[in-house]
Order: structure tokens, then sequence, then C-alpha cells
């Protein structure tokens, strides 16, 4: 594979939200998660965990979690004015998760900020400086091993949906899940055979999120 055909296949990527009954096989889910963990980390600690949920109740258990936070969230919202703004935005939270035939919910702890502790103990003041604490670093190595499982998903052909919105739902989960700290929940991917093919988004051109640097030119600053 070369550049521009790796290129495509990016290109070919969708988030898929609706999923057929077809169980995802047990190897398959094992190469998703073999290619989660190529993902970089700092002085590689690899600082991920996963929970892959195939077993149907406890799936409807945490599609219920996210769907009563939602609920609930409607029905202060529908009391105010910006009823119509939400209207059911709420539903995208739990709906791919009703079909998928497995539900991943990464995970990431935060290690001791070591390069502070470093500099406190040479006198300084670790605030005058941008340490671990604030480069969040573990929580970026997590989502690059989130990308390179949908990657691997894609190549499977099989279905994958990147969601935030059960975040509204992660106590029940977290409980459901027996996560702990250190660990914390960061999302959800909803697997699955796909049952819809969404057509491709537009995404902002270069020119309006990338800015160059280059020799012997001025920088060419990206459009607002």
């Amino acid at each position: 594979m070369n550049g521009e055909s790796f290129l495509d296949l990016l290109a070919h990527r969708r988030s898929v939200r609706a999923f057929t009954a077809q169980p995802v096989p047990r190897e398959v889910l094992e190469r998703l998660m073999q290619a989660a963990v190529t993902a970089p980390s700092p002085t590689n600690r690899q600082p991920w965990r996963f929970a892959v949920v195939t077993q149907a109740s406890l799936r409807q258990r945490i599609t219920e979690a996210v769907r009563t936070r939602s609920e609930e969230m409607k029905a202060i919202i529908r009391q105010g004015h910006h009823a119509e703004d939400f209207g059911q935005y709420g539903d995208f939270f739990h709906e791919p998760l009703s079909t998928a035939a497995a539900i991943v919910v990464p995970q990431y702890r935060v290690y001791p900020d070591l390069i502070a502790n470093l500099v406190a103990s040479g006198g300084g003041d670790p605030t005058e400086f941008h340490t671990a604490a604030s480069m969040q670093a573990e929580l970026c190595s997590t989502s690059a091993a989130c990308m390179a499982l949908l990657l691997q998903a894609l190549s499977e052909g099989l279905g994958a949906c990147w969601m935030s919105g059960p975040m509204i739902g992660r106590d029940e989960i977290q409980r459901l899940l027996d996560i702990r700290e250190p660990w914390r929940m960061v999302g959800a991917i909803a697997l699955g055979y796909p049952d819809e093919h969404p057509v491709k988004q537009p995404r902002k051109p270069l020119a309006q999120v990338v800015t160059w640097f280059e020799d012997g030119a001025e920088p060419r600053e990206a459009q607002t």
C-alpha cells in the first residue's frame, strides 16, 4: 500500500450508526485490539485499557444508562426556551449503541507528573512550566489508539462510530464495567456490520485548517 492508496482508505471511513444483527467474531475483535495498542505513547507507557462488551444484556444496560440521562436532560431543556434547538440531538448519544454488536469503552490513566516533581526537587516552581499535567499525554495517546481501532474496523468490513455522547452516562457505565480510579472512561465506540451506507461528509479545505511555515516564504495562514 502506498501513500495515495492509504489516503483513499482514510477517505472512505465513515461513522456508521446502524448495524445488522450479525455478531462480530472474537478473532476480529482481537485484531481491532491489536491495532489499537500499536498507537504511540510517551515513554511507551501505553496508558490505555479497553472494555469490549458483546454480552447482549450488558450492552442493553449501557444503552439504557445513556438513554436515561439523555431523557433527563431533554426534560429539563424543554422547560426553557431551547427545546427545539436540542430537539432529538440527545438520541445520537445512545441510538448507535442500541444496535451495535459490540461496544468498546476506551479508558486511560494519568501518571504522576514526574517533570513537575523534578522541577520542584531543584527548588523551582512547577506552575511556571507546562509539565505533564497540562500536556494530557495519556488522553492523546488513547485517542490515537482509538483511531487505529477505527481504521482496523474499516479494513475488516465493520462499521464503527466513535462517540463522546455516552459520557453523559459515565457514572453508571463505569459502575457497570467496574471502571475505577485511576482509570477514566473516554467515550465509547459502537461496532458491528453496517446496516447503512453513510454519504461522505464535507471536510474543511486544507487552506482553512493548515498554516505552512516553509523556507523562503512568508507563513501562509489558515483561513478563519
